[in-house]
């Protein structure tokens, strides 16, 4: 008995887990002697070890939770918009949490940099007039929307920020809340007027025009969306459906939604209005935002 006890302490004393591919969010979720680190994955400390002390390289973005009521007037009976008839009862089971603004060009850049994202195409784009152009790469424009960037692109940003691209009903959620169902279009009460980026020939500086919540506008010191309405038509993760469907195994073509700077038909400056592109497709007048699940 007594060398069976001696072996299993021998054995004991030999074993040394390795919980380096444990995933972490900060230090605290790692075992004594492992840190944290900007990989989130534990690794090991101490004077023997290669500790990473670089700074994180992915920018800070603010995002706003949105706690839906479950169910909600999807789209529109009215004839006045694009792809977004008949209106449909929809349920939204999750809170969610969505980005307060658009992803810019400075913020897209640190993910090239970082070795994660690929950069978009750059430049002028088509044979428009006036001439369309891709933003990232464009002196003066580090805080306006990332543009002509692919789904593959805008997911490998969202994935790298521990977020994914929104469902189209997140986005017309947060853009409308229930305010669809009193037939209001457009992401705040009242006339089109100068609160959003419509009608530039380009795109404008993230924020600056007024913050949104469901349906209403909000101070700039309240939760709340900028863009939602213009600067740049915003890549959502679901398929193009025609409604009232909201599954479409065989469609290719998945849903953008917003508007754009560069937009002057009042169809695109509905809420509800929906283009159809597909995965591969860019555009210099469409961008995206990032959205995770809350917990319930």
């Amino acid at each position: 008995m007594r060398r069976t006890l001696v072996s299993l302490a021998l054995l004991s004393a030999c074993y040394s887990p390795d919980y380096t591919t444990k995933p972490c969010v900060d230090n605290s979720g790692c075992p004594s002697g492992y840190f944290c680190s900007t990989a989130k994955l534990c690794t090991v400390g101490g004077s023997t070890a290669s500790v990473d002390m670089a700074p994180d390289p992915r920018p800070t973005r603010v995002e706003v939770e949105v706690r839906p009521t479950g169910s909600f007037y999807m789209g529109t009976s009215a004839t006045d918009g694009i792809n977004d008839m008949p209106t449909h009862l929809v349920t939204n089971p999750m809170p969610y949490f969505l980005d307060e603004r658009e992803v810019t060009v400075a913020e897209y850049r640190s993910c090239v940099m970082a070795q994660v994202c690929t950069a978009p195409v750059m430049g002028a784009y088509g044979n428009e007039t006036p001439k369309w152009v891709c933003t990232y790469g464009v002196s003066g424009q580090d805080q306006h929307p990332v543009t002509c960037v692919t789904k593959d692109q805008a997911d490998k940003f969202c994935k790298w920020m521990d977020r994914r691209l929104p469902t189209e009903l997140e986005w017309e959620y947060a853009a409308l809340g229930l305010a669809g169902s009193t037939n209001q279009r457009l992401v705040f009460p009242g006339a089109l007027g100068g609160n959003a980026c419509w009608s530039m020939n380009g795109s404008c500086p993230v924020a600056s025009f007024v913050k949104t919540y469901l349906g209403q506008i909000v101070s700039a010191d309240k939760p709340g969306f900028y863009d939602l309405l213009g600067n740049a038509w915003e890549k959502t993760s679901s398929p193009f459906c025609t409604y009232p469907a909201e599954s479409c195994p065989t469609e290719t073509k998945l849903s953008v939604r917003g508007g754009s700077g560069w937009d002057t038909d009042l169809k695109f400056s509905k809420a509800t209005a929906r283009l159809g592109n597909t995965a591969s497709e860019y555009y210099p007048n469409q961008g995206f935002r990032c959205a995770r699940n809350s917990t319930p």
